[in-house]
């Protein structure tokens, strides 16, 4: 019985790992300006539950909403520190119950909105206590609400409840394991944990509390290899993905490090960035690329038939535990 589950985590495994195609190109919207649709430098990004699309447009002061194939919805924010107007505005997530969260570093702060724009808290300031940022750039959200807020020129990851409670923060200046040599892109999986991009540069993994477990990457343009990994993000089965900024690329990899796909080169074609600063998964396959220099945004979509690592380990999880427990019967095959 041993060596039948053994066989399988070996063969399974070694599919969910495998290398998988990048995505094919779909469409593009967005030209330099500060129309509807337009962008001063398009950065931070994300879905929501209904497929529309956030963008951060940064040296345009606002946010703009769209539709999954570009049509511009509305919009908000302009120049200023008021409720509601930005300086700077780059990272964003989005939380459980569908409101956004927008980091910008001329104010030092968080603001919290509706899918809407329709303002509801703030927090932070200039500084380095608690609550405070210097050069606040990436955020995400988790399951639980919780944002974590990437706070670089201070070297390290602050988190706060949904209302902007400041719960923990962790990091300090240093390439060992848990420090930072500059926070930038911040995303959470499905089970909590965290992703850093650091500037050293690498991503390395942490707990929701921030715990150390992983790191991977170094300096260069090879596979899982980065120049500047400026967003991060997240799917539904665990994969992160990476902005590689300065390398005019994207990466994707398995929740432990393991290299999956590239795709793009510098140029203003289709598949090609522009020091790209963000990345964001949508449902079926679907991947939102914001092409910051080339002030547009960038849709793919992978592959159907490739097999995610963590559905593929749920697999083996299951078989393994049920076999354990002695649900499946092992005669001349096995029947579940």
């Amino acid at each position: 019985m041993k060596w039948i589950f053994v066989l399988i985590v070996a063969v399974v495994s070694s599919q969910g790992l495998a290398q998988t195609n990048p995505p094919t190109f779909v469409l593009e919207w967005g030209t330099n300006g500060t129309g509807d649709g337009q962008f001063g430098g398009s950065h931070g990004i994300v879905v929501d539950d209904a497929g529309d699309v956030y963008v951060v447009d940064t040296l345009n002061h606002r946010v703009q909403k769209f539709t999954s194939d570009g049509t511009f919805i509305m919009k908000w924010g302009g120049f200023g520190s008021a409720p509601g107007q930005f300086i700077h505005p780059h990272g964003v997530g989005i939380g459980p119950q569908g409101n956004l969260y927008i980091s910008e570093t001329g104010n030092n702060r968080v603001q919290k909105f509706t899918s809407g724009g329709v303002f509801i808290t703030t927090w932070g300031s200039a500084g380095n206590g608690d609550g405070q940022f210097s050069h606040n750039h990436g955020l995400a959200v988790d399951g639980n609400g919780n944002v974590f807020v990437a706070d670089r020129d201070q070297n390290r990851v602050q988190k706060f409840d949904s209302n902007g409670t400041f719960l923990l923060a962790w990091g300090t200046l240093g390439t060992g394991d848990g420090q930072f040599t500059g926070t930038n892109g911040v995303a959470v999986d499905g089970n909590g944990d965290v992703f850093v991009g650091d500037s050293s540069p690498r991503i390395q993994k942490f707990t929701n509390d921030g715990v150390f477990i992983t790191s991977w990457g170094s300096a260069g343009v090879a596979d899982g290899q980065f120049n500047f990994p400026r967003g991060l993000a997240t799917d539904e089965f665990g994969n992160v993905y990476v902005s590689d900024r300065n390398a005019h690329r994207m990466q994707k990899f398995s929740n432990t490090g393991v290299f999956l796909s590239s795709w793009g080169a510098f140029g203003s074609g289709e598949s090609q960035f522009n020091l790209p600063y963000a990345i964001r998964p949508g449902a079926n396959g679907v991947v939102y690329v914001s092409d910051s220099s080339n002030f547009r945004v960038q849709k793919f979509v992978f592959p159907t038939t490739d097999v995610p690592a963590v559905s593929t380990w749920g697999v083996i999880v299951m078989v393994g535990l049920l076999m354990i427990s002695g649900t499946i019967v092992l005669r001349e095959q096995v029947v579940i």
